[in-house]
């Protein structure tokens, strides 16, 4: 009977993280639909649709904003509020396949700074998958269409995205430190509040008539957005994070079929061996997280 329990618990989490990424597939391809609309003004919208649904939540008692360790939750909010506009801002420019996944190789700098800041071991298995995330890396962000030649240089776009990963992974490793202090819904809060600050200016300076279309596309982008992210936390009550992340590695996965079928996104042997390598690195990575 516990067994039983236990299995209908795992799979309920399941679905609820399944679930979560149909949402985030449908926010990137509804930022990816709004890309006339600057990233600031979308990120900003992301942020202030999350702030929010969490404090309706709050003010009715259906979750508890309860913040421990304030600078940890600065950080995680500066780190992943930059790599949230990093990553709608690839998505605006490269394409919701390309540059969702250069955003979610991640989990490969999150083991490196895990190393680092963590001291967690790494065997050569993580070395060898990160080198291949590396590889996979250089082949989908130097691949633009107008050259077939194996050595190209990255362009700023792509340096962006990456840089958005980068950030995206520092910001993993707060919050797993967080995690001994702090609720999920504290630092899902943090996140959108600094967030909020870093683009709140720049999303009033860069001149953009949205109209009453384009505001609701930015309400349904947040929307979405929060709703994924609630319901993977809600999700990580029955599943453990390991398993949690490695079916989140179907967003770059279902991202980049979207891409391809319904935005006609350039495809190419690079791109495709690229976005392959960096997908399978990371959950290479995931599942010996998982046993180690």
């Amino acid at each position: 009977m516990i067994h039983q329990r236990y299995t209908k618990s795992e799979s309920k989490g399941t679905m609820l993280i399944l679930a979560s990424t149909v949402f985030f597939c449908l926010m990137s391809a509804l930022v990816r639909y709004a890309s006339d609309i600057d990233p600031y003004k979308t990120t900003l919208f992301r942020f202030v649709v999350g702030l929010g649904i969490l404090g309706t939540a709050a003010l009715f008692g259906r979750i508890k904003l309860k913040f421990v360790n304030g600078p940890l939750l600065f950080l995680r909010g500066l780190f992943g509020g930059a790599a949230i506009l990093l990553c709608f801002f690839s998505i605006a420019k490269l394409g919701v396949g390309k540059g969702t996944v250069l955003i979610y190789s991640f989990p490969i700098f999150t083991s490196i700074f895990s190393v680092i800041f963590l001291k967690e071991k790494i065997g050569l298995v993580k070395i060898a998958a990160i080198l291949a995330a590396f590889f996979g890396i250089y082949l989908l962000a130097c691949d633009n269409g107008e050259s077939s030649a194996l050595l190209n240089f990255l362009g700023r776009n792509e340096l962006l995205a990456v840089l958005g990963a980068v950030l995206g992974g520092l910001a993993l490793v707060i919050v797993k430190k967080l995690h001994d202090t702090d609720s999920s819904y504290a630092i899902y809060f943090a996140q959108c509040a600094i967030g909020l600050w870093i683009v709140a200016v720049p999303a009033n300076i860069v001149p953009c008539s949205i109209g009453f279309s384009g505001g609701l596309l930015l309400v349904a982008i947040g929307a979405t957005a929060t709703i994924g992210q609630l319901l993977s936390t809600e999700a990580y009550r029955y599943v453990e994070i390991s398993t949690g992340s490695l079916l989140g590695m179907l967003v770059p996965v279902l991202n980049y079929i979207v891409g391809v079928t319904i935005f006609d996104e350039f495809v190419s042997w690079k791109s495709v061996i690229g976005a392959t390598a960096i997908v399978g690195a990371c959950v290479i990575v995931l599942v010996k997280n998982n046993k180690d």
